[in-house]
């Protein structure tokens, strides 16, 4: 029998990385862009209107986290966030899982593209 030894090339490891790197950061823009109108917003008679839905950072790569007060309570919140109780229409407890369900498949695809592979 033959001996077999699998070598990575260091190279194309680094290429990979910068790929699935670049890939991660897409995914992370994407949500942050597409979760946007579902975010509520407290109307504008209210001192935090806004801040919520501008509140979106990337703490680390795959990790978005909303800074603004009460944003962990109004993202699990059972309670109505559309007109006349809230300023967004669309606005919604658990955004980034309506989000998903809506923009999953085009976040998908440009992510494969842009990491070399092909999306499901």
């Amino acid at each position: 029998m033959a001996e077999v030894k699998l070598v990575w090339d260091k190279r194309s490891m680094i290429q990979r990385k910068k790929h699935f790197a670049a890939a991660q950061d897409y995914v992370d823009e994407q949500c942050v862009e597409k979760m946007t109108p579902y975010v509520p917003v407290a109307l504008p008679r209210y001192s935090n209107a806004g801040k919520l839905r501008d509140s979106a950072a990337i703490q680390k790569p795959g990790v978005i986290v909303y800074t603004a007060p009460k944003a962990r309570s109004d993202y699990y919140a059972i309670k109505n966030h559309k007109p006349p109780h809230g300023g967004n229409p669309n606005g919604t407890r658990l955004w980034f899982e309506v989000m998903k369900k809506t923009h999953r498949q085009a976040i998908l695809r440009g992510a494969a593209a842009i990491a070399g592979g092909k999306a499901k």
